[in-house]
């Protein structure tokens, strides 16, 4: 099977755009602190109250 330069080149330069975007990215580490403030943030309100029922 033959195929054309043009269309090889093609390919090849779709798998290497694909590699490169789908590569993973590091993400800044939080401090200890900001842990602790991201979870104050996520915490919920009341924290008695029952999920299911909201009666606690």
């Amino acid at each position: 099977m033959k195929l054309p330069k043009s269309l090889l080149g093609a390919i090849l330069i779709g798998i290497t755009v694909q590699t490169t975007t789908s590569s993973c990215k590091k993400e800044k580490e939080l401090t200890p602190q900001e842990k602790k403030e991201a979870e104050k943030k996520d915490a919920p309100k009341h924290p008695e109250a029952c999920i299911a029922c909201g009666m606690g």
